[in-house]
């Protein structure tokens, strides 16, 4: 009796304890959240200075096209579409996704079988008359991830793979962004083109007017001198705004993935609508937007998948196989006669200069490092954010400062010519508002362009739809 109740309390002892060790020897990685060692504000601090910018958001059609079709130009969606098929560097992104899928799909090998099999035919000197022998091998082997070390290899790879999907994301984004600001800055550049040839005609006309007066004895020579400097001055410009856009024209080529030297084809001649403040949610939704936050969060999640799998390959390591063999003279009766062997392997790592714990410690390294790389993602991202909507609030009052500049400017021009034709002041005083229209008028361009860069800044910042998705699917792979 003693021996029965006793041994069975034991035996259940011994199995609460052997189940115990297994669970705590078994690869687990620590439990994460999203957003982890980042304090996250319930708004951005632009938005919390001043709610206007709410006022104006983007059509919430945003979820259901890129962004920069809301600019209805046609040849910017061909180009961003041929730029997203054929750009070098995306292409080489694409790429490194693919080697990470096909990492992930090599690990997934560790968790199955290994077979094989063998055959060969044997005669004696090369007679095939003479008796011949045909011989079979078979061999099965499969390691027993009892610790899930092999499992944690294959979640890590995966990892791996599913981030690169979102560098393909993070690189779809900041292409087409980049053509856009190019675009942009080329449709802005010919308008400044065509204001200042505009600004030259009414330069040379009023040069032809002066010419007039001086012969009639009513303006100085001085007074045409004078406004042929500005003539000149203006035509001096005008070069450097064409070697702009031919600059701009090579970009755009180089960024569609074509020969610069025959760039694109861009119709525009001017700047579009200013696209509207897309809604900015709450700082926490960057988490989920921005491909490049999501990419550092599964490689840290991958590093410690990849620091477990480092510190089960330290336990023993089970293995089973199995070898099948047969011979015959006749191939007919080769299956006749067989052996089959099965064994059960045990391997112990009893001392290998404290390697494993080495690469136990570089993995686990590894992941903190991923971690604080995390954590600068995210901080870096809201940075972003704020840094857009205070440039986007800003520039537009500049926008409106220089308008209000510019209208003072021309009704002082008007003054001045009155008074100029009426003998009360010099030309120079004409000259001097003339220029400073004409120099205003340059200015608008270019803050108008500097706000729809600004705005193109933050649909980026954002990580705003690019209508560009790539999923990693691997058959039975849910987990992870």
């Amino acid at each position: 009796m003693p021996w029965g109740e006793d041994n069975l309390r034991n035996g259940r002892m011994i199995t609460v304890l052997m189940v115990t060790a297994l669970c705590s020897a078994c690869a687990v990685p620590p439990d994460r959240m999203p957003g982890e060692g980042v304090t996250l504000s319930e708004k951005y601090a632009r938005l919390g200075q001043d709610g206007t910018e709410n006022s104006a958001v983007q059509d919430r059609a945003l979820q259901d096209k890129a962004w920069w079709e809301y600019y209805g130009d046609a040849e910017l969606n061909a180009l961003i579409v041929q730029a997203l098929a054929d750009n070098p560097g995306m292409n080489q992104t694409r790429s490194r996704l693919e080697q990470a899928a096909a990492a992930a799909r090599i690990a997934v090998a560790d968790l199955l079988p290994d077979l094989s099999v063998t055959g060969d035919r044997s005669t004696s000197n090369g007679d095939n008359e003479s008796p011949s022998s045909f011989t079979l091998r078979g061999a099965a082997s499969y390691e027993l991830d009892l610790w899930g070390g092999n499992k944690a290899n294959y979640r890590s790879d995966k990892l791996q793979a599913q981030a690169a999907a979102e560098d393909v994301r993070t690189a779809a984004i900041t292409l087409s962004a980049s053509i856009v600001e190019s675009w942009l800055t080329l449709l802005s550049l010919r308008e400044e083109e065509q204001l200042l040839r505009e600004q030259i005609e009414t330069n040379e006309m009023i040069l032809g007017l002066q010419h007039k007066r001086y012969e009639n004895g009513v303006a100085q020579a001085l007074d045409v001198l004078q406004q042929k400097e500005a003539l000149e001055r203006s035509r001096a410009s005008l070069p450097d705004v064409l070697a702009q856009q031919e600059l701009v024209e090579h970009q755009l080529a180089l960024l569609a993935g074509t020969n610069p030297s025959a760039p694109p084809e861009i119709s525009g001649k001017a700047l579009p609508k200013l696209l509207g403040l897309p809604s900015t949610g709450v700082p926490v939704e960057l988490l989920a937007a921005r491909p490049d936050i999501t990419a550092a969060w599964l490689r840290l999640l991958s590093a410690d998948w990849a620091s477990e799998a480092a510190r089960v390959e330290r336990l023993p390591n089970f293995d089973i196989s199995a070898t099948y063999s047969t011979t015959s003279a006749k191939f007919k009766n080769l299956f006749e006669l067989w052996m089959l062997d099965l064994a059960l392997g045990l391997v112990m790592p009893l001392f290998d200069g404290g390697a494993r714990a080495a690469e136990q410690a570089r993995q686990e390294a590894l992941a903190d490092e991923r971690f604080q790389n995390y954590r600068e993602t995210v901080l870096a991202a809201i940075g972003e954010v704020e840094d857009a909507l205070s440039l986007n609030h800003h520039q537009l009052h500049r926008v409106a400062a220089v308008e209000e500049q510019l209208s003072a400017s021309r009704n002082a021009l008007e003054q001045a010519q009155i008074s100029y034709a009426n003998g009360n002041t010099e030309y120079i005083g004409v000259l001097n508002s003339l220029t400073s229209v004409q120099s205003l008028e340059q200015q608008l361009v270019r803050e108008r362009r500097d706000a729809a860069l600004e705005r193109v800044g933050l649909y980026r910042a954002l990580g705003l739809r690019t209508g560009v998705h790539h999923a990693i699917a691997m058959e039975g792979q849910g987990d992870g």
